[in-house]
């Protein structure tokens, strides 16, 4: 079984005129809290001997702002910040192991809201629903088969997809269950779209579990029977006040969130689901007509024809960088065969897929440079000053 399908945010109002719509942010990309993994990051840095300045400069994020309780910032700015980490504390699998260098009871609040559930199952289901308070490219799923249950974590924005956020997620996830359960999960096998490190001690220390990388998701199985145990941090008081606010603070966001954001999401679903991606099909998931769809696309500067081709680009890019095949990211992107990938390739960076990811290794980019930043000959700029490590 899977949980109810929080897509996106809420459906578009069709009786609404576009001029009446709430001005979209002025950043087109999506953002992220920067409580608590971005905090932390930030920390350690400077504990370090990193300085202030540096971290600005490299990440293009003001620390006075991340400060607040309530701030968020651009995905790229978090990402450009786990490479910089992952550089210069010279810990390429620190997405594994962020969660140790949290201060006690230092969580983020949709982590307080899951530990005040009853079991794991009903954790996962409310991550999923408030997955967007934290990140609005983040979502999280569980399924069963048989026995089995998966944790699925999945990026809900091809363009920002990258190994610190699934790593991240999944190990946090088994340190959830057993800090929240009090019994340590024993894992069937983790999965990783990424291609395989150089060093996967870190991976196996971590899950103590077969790893398969270049996979087709990115998750961790386990008995069904975990998804039941009894939280012993659960509290029914709590948990109500917390799920009050989580709905206002969620539909406070969504209502800020630009419908192109949402457009993107429900692309990258039916990518997923191997489904045609049209407008019309998108506009269904959205519950919205096709031509309202449209009109509040171009209020915010876009075409769904342009956009799903942006989609596909910059995510076929980060894909292959990560170490994925030209036929696993074709089937991710919903090519009909791995030719016509490259052939949409070569339209959009002017060179074949290999000779791309030879470029971009010897070009020592991170990345978070990869996209939306094509420098003159289709290999991005080289913006952060760092060199890209494996781990």
């Amino acid at each position: 079984m899977r949980p109810t399908n929080y897509l996106v945010g809420p459906p578009l109002r069709a009786r609404k005129p576009v001029n009446g719509w709430r001005p979209a942010p002025a950043s087109r990309e999506p953002t992220a809290a920067v409580y608590e993994s971005a905090v932390t990051l930030v920390r350690l840095l400077l504990r370090h001997g990193v300085s202030e300045a540096e971290v600005e400069a490299v990440t293009g994020m003001s620390l006075e702002r991340t400060r607040h309780p309530d701030a968020r910032v651009p995905v790229s700015q978090i990402e450009r910040l786990w490479q910089m980490a992952a550089d210069r504390l010279n810990k390429p699998a620190i997405a594994l192991e962020l969660h140790h260098h949290y201060p006690e009871n230092r969580l983020h609040f949709v982590a307080h809201l899951g530990m005040r559930c009853a079991n794991m199952r009903s954790a996962i289901e409310h991550w999923r629903k408030y997955a967007f308070l934290v990140s609005e490219i983040d979502d999280v799923d569980y399924v069963v088969e048989g026995g089995t249950a998966r944790f699925i974590y999945s990026c809900r924005d091809p363009r920002y997809t990258a190994r610190w956020f699934a790593e991240h997620f999944l190990s946090l996830a088994l340190w959830f269950a057993k800090s929240f359960t009090g019994h340590t999960l024993k894992l069937n096998g983790v999965r990783f779209m990424h291609a395989a490190p150089l060093n996967r001690i870190a991976h196996e220390r971590t899950f103590q579990a077969p790893i398969e990388f270049s996979a087709s998701e990115n998750s961790i199985s386990f008995d069904a029977s975990y998804l039941d145990l009894p939280f012993r941090t659960a509290d029914s008081y709590l948990h109500h006040f917390l799920v009050a606010k989580a709905d206002e603070l969620k539909a406070g966001l969504e209502q800020e969130a630009r419908v192109e954001n949402q457009v993107v999401a429900a692309i990258s679903l039916l990518l997923t689901r191997g489904e045609e991606v049209t407008l019309d099909r998108v506009a269904e998931l959205l519950k919205q007509s096709p031509r309202r769809l449209r009109q509040v696309l171009e209020a915010e500067g876009q075409r769904f024809r342009d956009l799903f081709d942006e989609v596909r680009r910059e995510a076929a890019a980060r894909y292959l960088v990560q170490g994925m095949s030209i036929s696993q990211v074709a089937v991710l992107l919903g090519f009909s065969e791995p030719s016509a990938l490259q052939h949409a390739f070569r339209r959009w960076y002017h060179t074949s897929p290999g000779d791309f990811r030879q470029q971009y290794a010897r070009s020592g980019a991170s990345l978070a440079d990869v996209t939306p930043l094509p420098g003159p000959a289709g290999i991005p700029r080289r913006l952060t000053g760092g060199a890209h490590t494996q781990s």
